[in-house]
């Protein structure tokens, strides 16, 4: 399947210094727009393959919940999940990372999960679209390369 949204940023810094903020789902409330905390649930105590999360998110004055699995874990190159609300799909959610000398490529990706119902449902919605998920990777990453060229987390 090919990814509905991709954003790249190129850090000046070496990738196990990228991953620490982008490796593990529970740190996804540091860096971004959107979702502000992750859980880990049934026994997960980290990122691997087949962990799963609960991820809290809001926009505006609005609130919900999703759940995640990992189904990706390659430490300091690759991450994924993916993300369902009321046991339906939505989405699958990634970082890559690609060394390049002292510096690093990230890719932040989204793709599209949702039944063709829930689709045109949710892109009917204006905040609900693939541009507003390519704002928030912006964001995301641009709070990624500020950190980690920074030494912390200043989220954007």
């Amino acid at each position: 399947m090919a990814d509905d949204v991709v954003v790249t940023r190129t850090v000046d810094a070496p990738p196990e210094r990228v991953w620490e903020l982008v490796g593990d789902p529970a740190r996804i409330g540091d860096i971004s727009p959107e979702c502000h905390r992750v859980d880990w649930v049934g026994g997960a105590t980290g990122p691997e393959a087949g962990a799963r999360f609960k991820g809290y998110n809001r926009k505006g004055l609005l609130r919900w919940s999703t759940d995640g699995t990992v189904v990706e874990y390659d430490p300091q190159r690759a991450i994924s999940w993916d993300v369902s609300l009321l046991g339906q799909p939505v989405a699958r959610w990634g970082f890559r990372l690609v060394p390049e000398g002292g510096r690093t490529r990230i890719e932040q990706y989204w793709q599209d999960r949702r039944s063709p119902i829930a689709n045109v449902v949710g892109r009917a919605r204006a905040w609900d679209v693939p541009e507003a998920n390519r704002r928030g990777m912006e964001q995301t990453l641009d709070t990624v390369r500020r950190s980690v060229e920074k030494g912390g987390v200043e989220k954007g």
